[in-house]
């Protein structure tokens, strides 16, 4: 899987999110320890089952009260069940470590590439 490097060096990933039909930019985030932080907004469009409301740890050490979905995405050419947690409405999208288990990721400033491999 490919994805690229902003401006600011920020690494994007892009997997197919088959309840938006569409591929869907994220954020490569390494200090979220879940599947994928999405706004409410884009979870109301597409229309995400929910499946629970639970307190999340924040890196502050805060808590708050999250509610949580579920979405398929194409992870690898295979269909993936996500958990997908509800933040604000226009935040940043995130991909966190839980998808990172068992790949390699490559940020490539050279080429401007973001490379992900399952090992």
């Amino acid at each position: 899987m490919k994805g690229w490097l902003s401006s600011d060096h920020a690494a994007y990933l892009a997997p197919v999110v088959l309840e938006a039909a569409a591929e869907y930019e994220l954020l490569v985030d390494t200090g979220f320890n879940g599947h994928l932080y999405i706004p409410e907004d884009t979870i109301e469009t597409w229309g995400l089952p929910f499946v629970l409301t639970v307190p999340i740890s924040l890196a502050d050490q805060s808590t708050v009260i999250a509610d949580v979905y579920e979405a398929t995405i194409v992870w690898f050419d295979v269909s993936v069940r996500a958990v997908v947690v509800a933040g604000p409405s226009a935040c940043e999208a995130l991909l966190g470590m839980e998808l990172l288990e068992g790949c390699r990721l490559e940020l490539d400033k050279v080429q401007g590439e973001v490379r992900l491999e399952q090992l």
